[in-house]
């Protein structure tokens, strides 16, 4: 049976293509010089997932844009302790499975709120998970998505610490397995980072961000799991997800950057 909402472009009926990618950054996360590239996917493919604390209007805004481009799509809201009664209206509205929960994004609970995203992501489990934070902007459908098992997005601090940066990070399913049943989001390192960066380049990482925060971090804990597990990290070209400020996207280059610009 043929899929609805199917993301075919210009014709493409072939479910796999090739793409040229980058070389590795480090030990751990390898990468072959071309990758297959899923081109008719459906929404039942992916989940999003998103985080929010405190930001009501970029979280609709996000939803708002996230709900033109895959009207069937799992998408997850999870308030991370925040009580504002706004939020399961929005989620209803938008046909989004809300969880209001506890305050676990503080340093002090370490993986725990990484833990909390992929245990609800493998309650209903699709073929990829897609992280996205409440000012990231949905410009358009994918193009293509990666079949190559691993994590993927925009790929920053290539030499010590490769990352995806986490305005929109995406998972395989078998990678988000591999990642939960490790049970390293356990590891209570995680939890007083700076008094392990010895034990690697991530927790110095994981140790500023805490310090300037308060806290944890999916772009340094989620690679330095993945770097452990042998998780390949590799970049996705539709994706553009910087920090503070946002990236340019002419003629919606990237289906997805991160953050939104903010017109005074």
């Amino acid at each position: 049976m043929e899929c609805v909402n199917c993301g075919n472009l210009s014709g493409l009926n072939a479910i796999e293509v090739r793409r040229p990618t980058r070389t590795p950054f480090s030990r751990g996360h390898t990468m072959s010089k071309t990758a297959e590239a899923l081109t008719n996917y459906c929404d039942d493919d992916l989940t999003f997932f998103a985080l929010t604390y405190k930001n009501y209007d970029a979280t609709a805004e996000c939803l708002g844009d996230l709900r033109k481009h895959y009207s069937a799509s799992r998408v997850i809201l999870r308030s991370d302790g925040d009580p504002d009664p706004r939020f399961p209206i929005l989620a209803k509205l938008n046909k989004i499975d809300f969880r209001g929960e506890l305050r676990l994004f503080g340093i002090e609970n370490g993986g725990a709120v990484i833990e909390r995203m992929l245990v609800l992501f493998l309650e209903k489990p699709t073929r990829y998970l897609l992280k996205i934070d409440p000012d990231t902007v949905i410009h358009r459908r994918f193009q293509y998505l990666p079949v190559r098992s691993g994590l993927f997005g925009t790929l920053q601090t290539a030499s010590e610490t490769p990352s995806i940066q986490g305005g929109c990070m995406g998972f395989t399913r078998d990678a988000a397995e591999q990642i939960l049943q490790s049970e390293m989001l356990l590891d209570s390192r995680l939890k007083e980072p700076a008094r392990f960066i010895n034990d690697s380049p991530y927790f110095f990482r994981m140790a500023h961000r805490a310090n300037r925060c308060g806290l944890a971090s999916f772009d340094w804990i989620v690679p330095w799991i993945a770097s452990e597990l042998g998780i390949p990290l590799y970049p996705f070209d539709e994706v553009n997800s910087g920090w503070q400020q946002a990236p340019p996207n002419p003629n919606q280059r990237y289906a997805v950057s991160h953050p939104r610009a903010v017109f005074s």
